[in-house]
């Protein structure tokens, strides 16, 4: 009898266990994903390519223009990298790896026994050298949050796994890293304009003198309506002033420390975690074995259906019931990897 194939958790997946096991039998046992990317993911993808594209000495311009089709979304990224490029023009880092997968055997922290159940995968966005000559695992987060300081964003971090997790990964490939340097980027809250429609169209009955001491003439549409939609180049140009004026809203780097015990926790957690996915996975194969659907193997957690602002992709199709075994709903996809962020190669420098 040959040995299974090691199945691979990443970070990503744990925490959607965690979240939910059933968004995570949908998104990693049927390999369901929304057929279309949101705003903050491929906003996220294209900054990070970015990123990645000017440590290596490629044409950043292409880079995005390969990620990104939509041309708002394009001057959206160009703006965010451009600002954090002058952000940190003082702060320079070595770059030592960037985007450095690992595919690590999975171990019983206190055995050092692996399972042949779970591998552990990922994609490091970095390790860098800082000026005192410490390496760092460096992370790049884009976010619509607040991250002032003293902000709630701040505090979760202390107790992500995704940091232990790399920390450990990094060791295992042998970078010594000894901190995490946080480099997050807000993403700009600006829209596109659009044309005032024609029939909410005002205009100015005489002169009117504004704030800034200029004068809009009698005529002109009232401050806030457009006769034409906002271009591009415009909204990349409106974005990057916003960016300008407050640097400090938008651009922020903080260590964060990673203890041995940090460290031996998350071992600790992960090892208990595989153990419940793999409790979940074999309870579904005896449901279908009695007649019954797998996702009853599967709980649900109603608390993740929606938070901050953002609604779960299944909701629907765990509202109505669905079977999705074998068929795709509207509005999703298919995908034969599940884990296609880890299809991509590292560079060491």
């Amino acid at each position: 009898m040959s040995a299974p194939v090691p199945q691979v958790l990443t970070n990503s997946r744990l925490a959607c266990f965690r979240a939910c096991p059933r968004k995570h039998y949908l998104r990693y046992q049927l390999g369901l994903r929304p057929a279309e990317e949101g705003l903050a993911l491929r906003v996220g993808s294209a900054f990070h390519r970015a990123l990645e594209a000017r440590d290596k000495g490629e044409d950043v311009e292409a880079a995005l223009a390969e990620r990104l089709q939509d041309p708002f979304d394009l001057a959206l990224v160009a703006a965010m990298f451009d600002g954090h490029a002058r952000r940190w023009a003082d702060h320079p880092l070595a770059a030592v790896a960037t985007e450095l997968a690992f595919d690590l055997p999975l171990k019983n922290p206190e055995t050092g026994a692996a399972t042949p159940i779970w591998r552990i995968g990922g994609v490091i966005d970095a390790i860098v050298r800082l000026p005192d000559g410490r390496l760092a695992l460096k992370e790049i987060k884009t976010t619509s949050r607040d991250f002032c300081p003293g902000a709630e964003y701040w505090l979760r971090l202390h107790l992500d796994p995704q940091l232990s997790l790399y920390v450990l990964a990094a060791r295992e490939l042998g970078y010594e890293v000894e901190t995490v340097l946080y480099d997050v980027t807000r993403r700009p809250a600006q829209k596109p304009l659009n044309a005032t429609p024609v029939e909410e169209r005002k205009y100015l009955q005489k002169d009117s003198k504004q704030k800034d001491g200029t004068v809009r003439p009698a005529g002109s549409l009232y401050a806030g309506q457009r006769e034409t939609d906002e271009t591009p180049e415009e909204f990349a140009a409106r974005v990057a002033t916003a960016i300008a004026a407050e640097p400090e809203r938008h651009f922020a780097r903080i260590e964060i420390a990673r203890l041995d015990q940090d460290l031996e926790e998350c071992a600790a957690d992960i090892w208990r975690l595989q153990r419940v996915v793999r409790d979940c996975q074999l309870e579904a194969e005896r449901a279908v074995a009695r007649g019954q659907r797998p996702t009853i193997a599967w709980a649900r957690s109603p608390d993740a259906c929606t938070g901050q602002g953002v609604t779960c992709e299944f909701l629907s199709v765990c509202t109505t019931g669905r079977s999705v075994e074998t068929d795709t709903p509207e509005g999703l996809r298919r995908l034969s990897d599940v884990h296609p962020e880890l299809s991509r190669d590292g560079d060491v420098a």
